[in-house]
């Protein structure tokens, strides 16, 4: 059976980061959506795990960013922001069961958000979070699993997958003018609608359908439209704090 590692939000993430600005966020409204995000993951087949919020980490919720899985490998990451680092050892200890550890080192830094995998390869953005040395520790992972490394220039958002969400196992949606997209080689790319840009996320799940934000009815249509089984669901509040549907768990 899949599994979908969560984790709560603390009453400290009206402290989250955010990138531009800080807006006022209401961690009762994000819990609410948050749990809906947890229970239709178990609708669509996940058992869910889930690690206590820390009050210490108000950005805990956002656990994709603590580690990244490569096949049979759990990298447990260095965040690009030093606020966030605490939050990877009870993720460690929660993937330990399931994966072989390792750690990023100094002075590589890595976000989960900043990594995907498709094909016969793992797409690492080169963003505020992840820089060129916390890549080259990943290149020698990816290549015990078989797989290549590409990364991919982030110019205009925070993470890849605030720009570049993959929606099946070729095919992503991307943000114009946010990526190196000639670093995304032959993967089909489906254009977020102009007028929603950055409020499209999305994550494809075990069931096949196609979770997706509430804020991007008109890209959610054109992906309908393409084919894809799609469920959308409102995380705005966690969006307001640079949160996306990739971001709130950890899918095994």
């Amino acid at each position: 059976m899949a599994t979908a590692l969560v984790r709560g939000i603390p009453s400290s993430f009206s402290n989250a980061l955010v990138r531009h600005g800080h807006p006022r966020l209401n961690p009762a409204i994000a819990r609410q959506q948050h749990n809906e995000y947890r229970d239709r993951l178990a609708g669509a087949g996940y058992a869910i795990i889930e690690l206590p919020a820390d009050e210490l980490c108000p950005d805990c919720v956002f656990i994709e960013d603590a580690a990244v899985i490569i096949g049979s490998v759990g990298v447990i990451t260095r965040s690009g922001a030093p606020s966030r680092r605490p939050e990877t050892p009870p993720v460690a200890s929660a993937l330990e069961p399931y994966k072989t550890l390792i750690s990023i080192e100094s002075p590589g830094t890595v976000d989960g958000g900043d990594v995907f995998t498709m094909k016969d390869t793992v797409f690492v953005g080169l963003s505020e979070r992840t820089n060129q040395e916390g890549i080259a520790q990943l290149r020698p992972v990816a290549a015990s699993q078989g797989l290549a490394l590409q990364s991919v220039k982030v110019v205009d958002t925070l993470h890849l997958k605030s720009a570049v969400l993959p929606v099946d196992g070729e095919t992503v949606v991307v943000t114009t003018d946010s990526v190196d997209e000639s670093a995304l080689g032959d993967l089909g790319i489906i254009y977020e609608d102009a007028a929603e840009r950055h409020r499209f996320s999305c994550l494809p799940m075990v069931n096949g359908r196609l979770l997706a934000t509430t804020s991007s009815p008109r890209t959610n249509e054109m992906l309908a439209a393409a084919g894809y089984l799609v469920d959308p669901i409102d995380v705005s509040e966690l969006q307001a704090a640079d949160g996306g549907l990739t971001c709130m768990s950890i899918l095994l």
